[in-house]
């Protein structure tokens, strides 16, 4: 049976979209198959991140490499991103010191009968046990993007909330920590400004827990009550074809730029 992760839901959701440009087969790929499609460097940037912060290996199970640049000389520099990457990882350090957090383990992994997720840190702070989630981001204070983390339209933006509202749920289910005991972080750093960060506690009432309970019992049985080809189908496009690993034997594959046509 195939459990749903706060990731995959996101996914699913902008599948199912008709205003996202996401390909079913790329999704069945991705989390039924195995199959390791390629990072981006903000993504590299992230897993580099996190891992100085905790050393905890992501998700492909690879230390993390930073990008060296040379500079002219023959000693070996990281580029000027992995290095403010580096020094956010150490201001985060100093912010657990400071704030007396107990880190009580890293890369935790969860899961209950229907969903799953890993948890970046697990602790114990002011006297109750918590969940951190690490973000490296270039749009800390932005206020439109969605994936913005200005504070106050977080509450608009269900695809960033949606993590800490799993979380809680897996919390009570495999550490049974009850929702009103436990708490949720987003640690946020910038990527611009080591010495910028954001911690933003999320309150999830009782009603969100009850809505993403259900939402992610539907979305579990449509998942494993079906034949995921007939779930997931392919929306080929020349951007997220011409990048895709499936690309070379896809015969869906949209090779060729398309004609748009302009009326002035």
């Amino acid at each position: 049976m195939h459990r749903i992760s706060q990731s995959f839901l996101k996914d699913f959701s902008d599948y199912k979209s008709d205003f996202v440009d996401v390909c079913g087969l790329q999704i069945k790929a991705k989390y039924f198959e195995g199959v390791e499609f390629p990072s981006s460097e903000a993504m590299d940037l992230g897993n580099y991140f996190e891992y100085k912060c905790t050393g905890a290996l992501p998700r492909n199970g690879k230390v993390p490499e930073p990008k060296i640049s040379y500079k002219g000389t023959a000693r070996e520099k990281l580029s000027a991103p992995f290095q403010r990457a580096e020094d956010s990882a150490s201001y985060f350090k100093d912010i657990v010191k400071e704030y007396g957090i107990e880190i009580i383990d890293v890369g935790l992994s969860l899961k209950n009968e229907q969903m799953n997720g890993i948890a970046d840190i697990y602790a114990k702070w002011n006297d109750r046990f918590c969940f951190i989630d690490l973000k490296y981001s270039g749009l800390i204070d932005n206020k439109w993007d969605e994936r913005g983390w200005e504070t106050n339209s977080l509450t608009e933006k269900h695809k960033l909330m949606i993590q800490g509202v799993q979380y809680t749920l897996l919390a009570k289910d495999c550490l049974n920590h009850e929702p009103e005991d436990f708490d949720f972080y987003y640690f946020v750093f910038s990527q611009s400004n080591p010495k910028q960060a954001k911690i933003i506690k999320q309150v999830i009432d009782e009603s969100t827990l009850e809505l993403h309970k259900n939402n992610v019992a539907f979305v579990y049985n449509q998942i494993n009550s079906n034949p995921l080809d007939k779930i997931f189908k392919a929306k080929p496009s020349l951007k997220n074809c011409t990048q895709c690993p499936l690309f070379e034997d896809c015969e869906y594959a949209t090779r060729l730029p398309l004609i748009d046509t302009v009326y002035y």
